[in-house]
């Protein structure tokens, strides 16, 4: 009953997603750079021009400033001097369209004038902090930029500082230009340009990675399908890949195994049916002088006087040939190929039976056995006598192991697994369970292997034979057990409910 293998991460998938994932990682790592780069290139480059922009304005305001017009130009902002550097500063922001305003900063930081008109004259200037800094280095002489800051209309802004100078070269005052940093908004649109390429080609890739994977997992998925057929028994399977690379190299090799395979599968099986016929013809010219001997003792038996102690040794012997005779019997069982002659049967029929056939030996060992069948059970297809053997011998197992009062449950029920290689074939339930010694985890992993037993005077055959039964009839047997509680053994025979009615 082996459910068929579902691959949800195969080969295919894996290649898809690793090669879209690789081109994803290799376009997002180039994009990210080439964005970095860009955006710090286009801010140096605002930068430097913002600082040009400031030290022209600072070098036109040279000529016109002078130290004794700054307490005129506090005073009043109407005043000659205040309107001729207004203009000067506004002819700057004229010529450069990208400016948004530039402001003449005096002592204490305060507003001598700007171009647009629209500061309070002698009102000190209010900075950000992102300034301060650039501010205080123009008035220690030395032109600066500050860093990118949101500006009133929610754009990146940037400013810059340069010093005015004095004829004695003191830094008499200072000239503040400020731009928006509109280049982020071609970079973001190019970045998105960017992101939107890249999931595209990495869809593409994703795509060409699947169709290529296809190319490998096809030809694979064809040697799992031989592998599995080989596996289920069909040694004539091959497999055609019409390949000229490892995978078709692959495909000739694994056909060639599978030959050899079908050719070593032939003699072993040759060699174990010479084996099986020897040993079958053996144990038969074995029962042949176990009878005699059996006769003879009969014989003898029938010659001695009731009284006489020389019984006691008969009745030995007759149990010594008893004993003999089923270990031969089993061994031929198991040396002979198995052929069943199935009809359909009551399986309750079938238990009853072989109930029937151990009730001694359960009643001797004080063993209750109790059967419990699900109503309207459908028929099995199955050899009577094979099946009642098959339970006789799992009975008494049981039994043997269940002494002094114990209980042997029967139930049949019908099983909720299906054996999807088989048309999702359907199989009644059949539980034999104990209450007895169970078995040790290593008995229980050699329980159906040949001639491995745990009792004085086994054999080692009987759960081999009845495995041999079961797969003859295409089912399966299980076999739970744990030491000083029990043994639970199911059988899995298939049943047919279509063609309940016919049989």
């Amino acid at each position: 009953m082996n459910k068929s293998k579902e691959y949800r991460w195969g080969i295919r998938t894996k290649f898809s997603l690793a090669l879209g994932l690789l081109v994803f990682i290799s376009l997002a790592s180039f994009g990210l750079f080439s964005y970095i780069v860009t955006r710090r290139t286009l801010e140096r480059q605002m930068e430097d021009s913002l600082i040009n922009h400031a030290e022209l304005a600072a070098g036109m305001v040279k000529s016109v400033l002078l130290v004794e017009w700054l307490p005129e130009i506090y005073i009043s902002g109407n005043s000659f001097y205040y309107n001729i550097i207004r203009e000067k500063l506004s002819s700057i922001n004229t010529e450069v369209a990208e400016l948004d305003n530039v402001i003449l900063i005096g002592s204490e930081n305060k507003i001598i004038a700007d171009a647009e008109g629209k500061l309070p004259i002698g009102k000190e200037l209010a900075v950000l902090k992102a300034d301060q800094v650039e501010l205080r280095s123009a008035w220690e002489g030395k032109s600066d930029a500050s860093v990118l800051f949101p500006g009133k209309d929610g754009r990146p802004h940037k400013s810059a500082y340069a010093p005015v100078f004095s004829k004695d070269g003191k830094v008499i005052a200072v000239v503040r230009v400020e731009a928006s940093a509109r280049f982020l908004d071609t970079i973001n649109r190019v970045a998105f340009i960017l992101f939107v390429a890249g999931l595209v080609v990495t869809a593409l890739g994703a795509l060409l990675g699947f169709f290529i994977a296809r190319s490998v997992v096809n030809p694979i998925k064809k040697l799992v399908q031989a592998s599995e057929s080989i596996s289920a028994g069909n040694l004539d399977t091959e497999v055609n890949i019409n390949s000229k690379d490892e995978i078709g190299f692959f495909a000739e090799t694994f056909n060639q195994m599978a030959k050899n395979l079908k050719k070593l599968y032939d003699e072993v099986s040759e060699h174990g049916r010479q084996i099986a016929e020897l040993s079958a013809s053996v144990a038969h010219e074995v029962r042949s002088p176990i009878s005699a001997i059996q006769g003879f003792t009969e014989l003898l038996e029938d010659e001695l006087d009731e009284d006489d102690p020389k019984h006691e040794y008969l009745n030995d012997i007759k149990e010594e040939i008893k004993t003999l005779n089923s270990k031969v019997t089993n061994f031929i069982h198991f040396a002979k190929p198995l052929t069943i002659d199935p009809i359909p049967l009551d399986i309750l029929e079938v238990l009853e039976t072989a109930t029937a056939s151990v009730d001694k030996e359960a009643t001797d060992n004080e063993v209750e056995i109790k059967i419990n069948v699900m109503d309207d059970l459908p028929p099995v297809l199955g050899d009577y006598e094979q099946l009642r053997g098959l339970f006789v011998n799992l009975i008494r197992n049981a039994i043997q192991a269940t002494t002094n009062g114990g209980n042997i449950n029967i139930e049949v029920c019908l099983s909720k697994e299906v054996d999807e290689d088989k048309n999702n074939q359907k199989f009644m339930e059949i539980t034999i369970s104990d209450n007895g010694v169970g078995m040790t985890p290593d008995n229980l992993k050699k329980a159906f292997d040949p001639f491995h037993t745990t009792k004085a005077d086994g054999t080692g055959l009987g759960l081999s034979i009845c495995k041999k039964i079961v797969s003859a009839h295409n089912g399966e047997i299980k076999l739970e057990s744990v030491l000083g509680e029990g043994t639970t053994v199911k059988v899995f025979l298939p049943y047919y409910p279509e063609q309940s009615s016919e049989l």
